[in-house]
C-alpha cells in the first residue's frame, strides 16, 4: 500500500528544534561541571604552611649548630642552641639533646629533669603514646639518679661505741622552735657512709643506755666529711635503801658485799632487777629480789632471825628445881591424904596428916606452877641478843618505792 507522506507543520518544527538545542546545550555543559567537581581543594592558608616549613628548617639549622658545638665540647653553648631550636619548633628530640648535653656537664639532676620533660612533651604531641626509645630513656634516668647521688659529697658518721642509729632531718630556717622528737629519717647505724647535698641538717644519734647526741651537720659543697662522735653514757638515777633489825649484818647486792648494817645511806644502783642478801653468823640468811625503777628510791626492810634457840638462863635453872620440889610436895600431900584416910575423921592423927596433905598440895602446887612458868618463859623467849638489835622502831618485812630526791646542785 502506498502512503502519502505527511508534511510537518511549522509549529512542530519549532518545538523539535528547541528540544535538540536543549540536549546539545546539556551535553556541552556536562564536562565543565565534572571538571569543577574533581578539582582538588586549595590550601586554606598556603602562606602559613610555608612559614611552618621555614620555621622547622630554621629550627633544624639551629639544632645542627648545637650538635657541632656538642661535638666540639662546648656544652653550655650547645644547650643554648637546642633550647632555641625547641622554642621555635617544639620538637621533643631537642629536649632529649639538652638532657644528654647536661649529662656531659655532670648535671645529672638537670639531665633527669629534661628527660622527664622529653617524655611528657612527646606524649602530649602523640596522643599519650611513648617514644620508641622510652625504655632506654627510663633506664638512663635511673642511671643518672644514681650518678647524681654518688656525685654528692660523701659523709661518714662513726660513733664510740658503734651501733648508734643515725637520723638526719632538714633544717627549716623559718622555724624558731624545732620539735625535738622530729628526728628525721633513719639512714643507718654507725659506722654509716652516705652522700648528701650540701647544706645544713639536723643530726641525731641514739644508742641504748647512752644520751642522745643532737647536733647540726654542715655538709660541704664537695669532698668528703668524716665525723667521729663519742656517745655519753646515760646517767640513770635509782637508789636502794635498806633496814634490818640486826646490827653487823653484811649487805650483798648481786653477790657483792656493799655495806654493813645499820646502813642509813642510799646505794646508787642502775635500774633493773637486783638480788639483796643479808648475812650474819648466828642468824638465818635473808634474801630479797627487788626491781629498781629510774628516778625511784626503793626501800627494802628485812628482819633477821636467830639461827638456833636461846641458851638456858636463870629461868630454867630456877624453874626446873621448883618443878621437882613442887612435884615432891604434891606427891607428899597425896601420901599424907592416903594415911589420913586410914584414921578416924577428927582424930588427932587424922588432923595432923590432913595438915601435911594440905601443905603438900598447896606448897607443892605453887612451886610446880612457878617452876613450869619459868621454864616455859625461858623456852619461848626470843633468841635475839638485845645487844645485836638496831635501836629505834621496828618494821615488818616489805618493799617501798618513792620518788628519788633531785641531786644537789653544786655552786
Amino acid at each position: 500500500m502506498h502512503h502519502t507522506p505527511r508534511h510537518a507543520s511549522p509549529a512542530r518544527l519549532a518545538i523539535d528544534l528547541a528540544g535538540i538545542l536543549a540536549v546539545l546545550t546539556a551535553l556541552l555543559l556536562a564536562p565543565v561541571a565534572l571538571a569543577q567537581t574533581a578539582e582538588p581543594a586549595k590550601p586554606a592558608e598556603p602562606a602559613k604552611t610555608a612559614a611552618n616549613e621555614a620555621t622547622l628548617a630554621e629550627g633544624e639549622k639551629i639544632a645542627e649548630e648545637g650538635r657541632d658545638l656538642y661535638r666540639a665540647g662546648k656544652y653550655p653553648e650547645a644547650i643554648g642552641q637546642f633550647e632555641k631550636a625547641f622554642a621555635l619548633t617544639s620538637k621533643p628530640a631537642y629536649l632529649y639533646n639538652i638532657a644528654r648535653t647536661k649529662e656531659k656537664l655532670a648535671d645529672y639532676d638537670g639531665a633527669t629533669k629534661w628527660l622527664e620533660k622529653y617524655l611528657d612533651v612527646y606524649k602530649q604531641q602523640n596522643a599519650g603514646a611513648d617514644p620508641q626509645n622510652a625504655a632506654d630513656v627510663k633506664n638512663l634516668m635511673r642511671d643518672l639518679k644514681q650518678r647524681a647521688f654518688e656525685a654528692l659529697p660523701e659523709v661518714t658518721i662513726n660513733s664510740v661505741p658503734p651501733g648508734a642509729q643515725v637520723y638526719i632531718g632538714v633544717v627549716d630556717e623559718l622555724a624558731t622552735d624545732l620539735n625535738p622528737n622530729d628526728k628525721g629519717a633513719l639512714i643507718g647505724s654507725t659506722p654509716v657512709t652516705t652522700h648528701m647535698k650540701p647544706g645544713t641538717y639536723r643530726m641525731t644519734l641514739q644508742l641504748i643506755n647512752h644520751v642522745d647526741h643532737r647536733a647540726e651537720l654542715q655538709v660541704p659543697q664537695s669532698g668528703k666529711l668524716n665525723l667521729a662522735i663519742a656517745m655519753k653514757i646515760k646517767q640513770t638515777r635509782s637508789g636502794l635503801a635498806l633496814w634490818t633489825n640486826v646490827k653487823g649484818a653484811q649487805v650483798a647486792v648481786d653477790g657483792k658485799v656493799v655495806a654493813v648494817t645499820p646502813y642509813n645511806g642510799v646505794l646508787p644502783l642502775p635500774p633493773g632487777v637486783h638480788q639483796v642478801t643479808l648475812t650474819r653468823v648466828g642468824y638465818t640468811t635473808a634474801d630479797q629480789q627487788v626491781t629498781l625503777s629510774e628516778d625511784k628510791l626503793t626501800t627494802v626492810r628485812m628482819n633477821l632471825k636467830a639461827s638456833s634457840g636461846p641458851p638456858a638462863s636463870w629461868r630454867s635453872f630456877t624453874g626446873w628445881p621448883l618443878m621437882i620440889l613442887g612435884g615432891l610436895g604434891v606427891g607428899g600431900g597425896y601420901v599424907a591424904k592416903t594415911y589420913a584416910d586410914q584414921e578416924y575423921a577428927g582424930s588427932p592423927l587424922f588432923l595432923e596428916r590432913q595438915k601435911y596433905q594440905n601443905y603438900g598440895y598447896y606448897a607443892g602446887g605453887a612451886a610446880l606452877g612457878v617452876g613450869l612458868g619459868l621454864v616455859i618463859w625461858d623456852w619461848t623467849r626470843s633468841g635475839m641478843n638485845t645487844d645485836d638489835l638496831v635501836p629505834g622502831a621496828s618494821f615488818d618485812d616489805g618493799v617501798e618505792d618513792k620518788p628519788l630526791p633531785p641531786p644537789e646542785s653544786t655552786p
